[in-house]
């Protein structure tokens, strides 16, 4: 039998730093890491929350009773659960679950998808708020039953996250208690989640909280009592923790919390929000861990806002959104043009920045280009080839950070879809860049099915080989 790989050091450096409290015994009772035993009563506790991928959790298992004296056995087994992590890397539909194309999900080996749903869009839209008939479409719960199907195929499963969009409306969270919040949790649960949470393994009931909450909701409020962004997402996950036990769901559904954004910077490891948010994720017993997204300029900021949640939550980390997309938009932003190589090699003009080509010759959104938008693949990947700024095998690079800080899985955009030309600005992020699947700028293949982009399917799929061979040995 194999021995048991060690815990990456930074993970167990975590684990010893954020170990509950010692066990209490009180009136027969005794409690540890959220679950209450009666005297006499047993139960197998864990020396870490989480093990790497081909590894058992009950190696690091421990039988402790309640008596007299609290809890018996080695203090060091602190936790009342473990799971193997899957390490999987999955994709990332992003507010389209009908982008989940049964024909390219196989192409890509996984067995994860994830999505978000805009909930106050829906509510909009129930309420007969939103007037735009193509925004109705757009919203319509049709899609849902695309990504409902992929989720229940086979061995899949399904990562939903609940988006909040208050700051793009300018308004703030419910006020706790108050007829809003009521009402916006009955439909949530009506609406939404009785639709969508049966197909679900893992939850996460915000995305992006920070960059969907004005500013002056991270600070204290007196009506709120205390931060409106913290007190909003505690009572919006114990109230989903709820419906999920009286629906029996609970055993079925992870429930994390997040999804954190920049926690590489000063300003997010700060910011007090942020703080109590990941000490409300860490020590709430029915939070089963904390969702990331790490769009950055170099993989070292993965590593950074990894090694800071590290510091504040030992339990599972998922990242369900990584890019370099910043990197991109600075080339973007600092003018920076084709090149006599590139433009020689495909007859285009050397001195023609990055955002033209896009606006003109990729995507033909720009006024004067001609109409047949898309490049061929070899140009397509030629481009990214020759260009200076771009991280090569970054969710191979991506993936050695995730593993090195145990996480237990992450996802990554599936299919690129036509930008507008207002998301073709030079000031936007260019995110159209960053997909499996290069089906906008580039024409289908013999089959009719849509290309992979530049390096990322190819790494995806030695992601998918390294795992199974993992499992197997």
């Amino acid at each position: 039998m194999r021995p048991t790989p060690l815990l990456p050091a930074v993970l167990v450096a975590a684990l010893i730093a954020l170990q509950p409290g010692a066990s209490a015994a009180q009136g027969g009772q005794c409690s540890l890491d959220g679950l209450s035993l009666g005297a006499g009563q047993q139960h197998v506790f864990y020396s870490a929350r989480s093990v790497p991928l081909g590894s058992e959790c009950a190696a690091l298992a421990q039988p402790r009773s309640c008596g007299a004296d609290g809890l018996s056995g080695n203090a060091s087994y602190r936790y009342h659960d473990c799971i193997e992590l899957e390490e999987f890397m999955g994709v990332n539909t992003n507010r389209k679950p009908g982008e989940l194309d049964p024909a390219l999900l196989a192409r890509t080996g996984t067995t994860w998808i994830r999505s978000n749903v805009e909930v106050l869009t829906y509510k909009d839209q129930h309420d007969g708020k939103v007037q735009n008939q193509a925004k109705l479409e757009r919203w319509d719960f049709a899609d849902w039953d695309t990504y409902t199907a992929a989720a229940d195929a086979g061995e899949r499963r399904a990562i939903l996250n609940l988006m909040w969009d208050f700051e793009a409306r300018g308004s703030h969270p419910p006020l706790p208690g108050s007829q809003e919040e009521k009402d916006l949790f009955a439909y949530l649960d009506l609406q939404i989640l009785d639709k969508l949470a049966p197909h679900v393994d893992i939850l996460t009931t915000g995305n992006e909280p920070f960059v969907n909450t004005l500013e002056e909701d991270w600070h204290p409020q007196e009506a709120y009592g205390g931060i409106p962004i913290v007190v909003f997402y505690q009572r919006l996950t114990e109230h989903v923790d709820a419906y999920l036990v009286d629906r029996g769901l609970r055993d079925q559904i992870s429930l994390y919390m997040g999804a954190f954004t920049r926690l590489h910077t000063e300003k997010m490891q700060r910011q007090p929000a942020v703080l109590a948010l990941l000490d409300f994720a860490e020590t709430a017993p029915y939070v089963d861990g904390v969702d990331m997204h790490t769009h950055v300029v170099n993989v070292n900021q993965i590593g950074k806002a990894l090694a800071f949640a590290r510091e504040h939550t030992s339990k599972p980390i998922v990242v369900t959104e990584f890019t370099f997309v910043w990197r991109m938009k600075q080339a973007i932003e600092e003018g920076d043009r084709l090149g006599p190589h590139f433009a020689k090699r495909w007859s285009r003009d050397a001195n023609e920045t990055i955002h033209d080509y896009m606006s003109c010759e990729v995507f033909a959104l720009a006024k004067g280009c001609r109409r047949n938008a898309g490049v061929s693949k070899a140009e397509w990947d030629d481009f990214f080839a020759t260009r200076d700024w771009y991280i090569d095998h970054f969710i191979l690079q991506a993936y050695d950070l995730f593993r090195q800080y145990g996480v237990r899985g992450a996802t990554f955009g599936l299919v690129q879809g036509t930008p507008t030309r207002q998301q073709l600005q030079p000031n936007r992020p260019p995110w159209y860049m960053g997909f499996l699947f290069a089906a906008a700028a580039v024409p289908p293949g013999a089959d009719g099915q849509p290309q992979p982009n530049y390096q990322y399917l190819d790494d995806f799929l030695t992601i998918q080989q390294q795992r199974a061979a993992r499992i197997r040995h």
